[in-house]
């Protein structure tokens, strides 16, 4: 799994958002909104959520599909 470094470590909000997405895919067959993101890891904004999404984006750790839908976050073949 690629997880996009910080100051020369991973990103520790990253990898909650990563493993958090894989296991609501895994269990119900789809990735989980942002609101459910920020709600499960205390994260305070939908706009922080996003920005740690296109940075495992940028990665290659997941991506997103489609243009304008829900939960349209796929896990990418690093995971």
């Amino acid at each position: 799994m690629r997880i996009v470094k910080q100051r020369g470590r991973p990103a520790r909000r990253q990898a909650q958002v990563l493993q958090f997405v894989g296991a609501m895919i895994a269990s119900d067959g789809i990735a989980p909104s942002y609101g459910m993101i920020c709600d499960q890891l205390g994260i305070q904004t939908r706009t922080e959520v996003c920005r740690i999404i296109a940075r495992l984006e940028r990665a290659g750790a997941l991506s997103r599909v489609g243009s304008g839908r829900v939960r349209r976050i796929r896990l990418g073949a690093t995971m």
